[in-house]
């Protein structure tokens, strides 16, 4: 399956979808990300992830995002994928542009809502108290 993005809009609301678990990223998943980090002289910190069933087949796919702190410092920074499941052994990578960190994904049908951190006037870098939305549509 190839995974194209066919929209990514910032809504005012979050969308009416079912809130997905998050959860350690797969192994496999996991072991490529630290692999590449390392190829690029990075750092994987830590890969958390959602279970997705976009195209309603039985089959999954995977949001994940990747953790990776500065060199020296105590701050991180993330970078987002989509993965296919274990039935295609976690292939066909896309990368999603996202400017924070993800606190919630929800899912209707081929449509993920996303809830991310957002600083607020007066929030410590450390700590954002808002919230922004994403919508993503993933066609086959």
């Amino acid at each position: 399956m190839r995974l194209a993005f066919a929209a990514l809009s910032l809504l005012a609301l979050p969308a009416l979808a079912g809130p997905l678990l998050q959860t350690d990223a797969p192994e496999p998943i996991r072991a490529a990300l630290a692999a590449e980090a390392q190829a690029e002289g990075a750092l994987l910190e830590g890969a958390i992830g959602w279970e997705l069933d976009l195209e309603g087949d039985g089959t999954t796919e995977w949001l994940v995002q990747g953790i990776y702190p500065f060199i020296g410092g105590n701050a991180v920074y993330v970078r987002t994928f989509l993965y296919d499941g274990a039935d295609t052994g976690f292939a066909t990578r896309a990368e999603v542009d996202l400017p924070r960190s993800l606190k919630a994904v929800a899912q209707d049908g081929p449509t993920i809502t996303l809830t991310l951190y957002e600083l607020k006037q007066g929030d410590p870098r450390c700590c954002p108290t808002g919230e922004s939305y994403r919508t993503l549509t993933i066609t086959p």
